[in-house]
């Protein structure tokens, strides 16, 4: 029982560690200094993420073959396929990897901890927690670091969209078409290594195959999932529809989307003094009281210790 409250109190102490110091993506920062890489000249290559760099079957995959065939993936892994486009992962292949990785990891750490509770002459019962246990922590930590790295990314289209109409608003009111203004913001962004412009060159990439605007975006929303981009594409087929002027109704949309995120940030800002209460009384006020109240309080324990000293 204590070598499972060993495994258990480590696992805990992991998972809050991976949690709270993994590195997370400094939005902002990270897109302006890309910006300013591109106007300086020092562009970077494509900074897709990749599974893979050649046409053979990797391990993951026969892995995931074994198991489930070299049938297409289920319906039911739908969701699952938008998680990692929205991660940046595309493709038919990254589900079958994702899977495959998801199996070996939950067999791996569940038999490598019961191997451990062998080794350490643990009860049935103890044994089979500790199997159980490692096996649901390597089933979840790859959809745990999936779903990190995809709202991450739905974080960066979000805070990158009011740029994105703002160019598009220019190309537009310079006579470019629509069609034509979302192929030059796409290519614009993509050359800044932004998500936003591998998503909006994707689209435009599908409407010059002859899939419909319309549809286009429609699958592009549903692709990126942020609420903001949904609204914008009804905002535009109702504009088209009803003979509206595009450009003057994106530059509304613009600017109440930077609207949006100055009070996302005023929010994050108000936000962050509740969140400093916790730190504060559970670390640095204690560590005041010691220093302030501990060398006099070592004097008053001497003296009451040996009063006649």
């Amino acid at each position: 029982m204590e070598l499972l409250i060993t495994v258990g109190i480590f696992g805990l102490v992991s998972g809050l560690i991976y949690l709270i110091f993994a590195s997370k993506v400094p939005v902002v920062e990270e897109a302006i200094q890309r910006r300013l890489e591109t106007i300086g000249g020092q562009r970077k290559e494509s900074a897709s993420i990749r599974l893979y760099d050649s046409e053979e079957v990797t391990f993951w995959e026969q892995v995931t073959n074994f198991f489930f065939g070299d049938k297409e993936m289920p319906a039911r892994f739908n969701d699952i396929s938008r998680r990692l486009h929205q991660a940046g992962y595309r493709g038919n292949r990254a589900v079958r990897i994702f899977w495959g990785v998801r199996i070996f990891l939950c067999l791996a750490l569940g038999f490598g901890l019961m191997i451990l509770g062998l080794l350490s002459n643990a009860g049935m019962q103890d044994f089979v927690m500790m199997g159980g246990a490692g096996a649901l922590f390597g089933y979840m930590l790859p959809y745990l670091s999936v779903r990190r790295k995809a709202n991450a990314r739905i974080l960066e289209m979000r805070e990158t969209l009011p740029d994105a109409l703002d160019l598009l608003v220019v190309c537009v009111e310079a006579g470019m078409g629509i069609d034509a203004a979302l192929n030059r913001v796409g290519r614009e962004q993509n050359a800044q290594n932004l998500a936003l412009g591998e998503e909006i060159l994707l689209a435009t990439q599908e409407m010059q195959a002859g899939a419909a605007r319309k549809e286009a975006l429609i699958r592009l929303a549903d692709r990126v999932g942020l609420d903001e981009f949904k609204a914008l594409v009804t905002f535009l087929t109702q504009t088209e529809e009803f003979g509206g002027s595009i450009a003057r109704s994106l530059r509304v949309y613009a600017d109440t989307m930077r609207d949006k995120r100055s009070q996302r940030a005023e929010e994050a800002a108000r936000k962050s003094v509740i969140k400093l209460i916790f730190p504060l009384v559970f670390f640095i006020l204690p560590t005041i009281f010691i220093l302030i109240l501990g060398p006099p309080g070592i004097q008053i324990a001497k003296s009451l210790g040996d009063p006649l000293h």
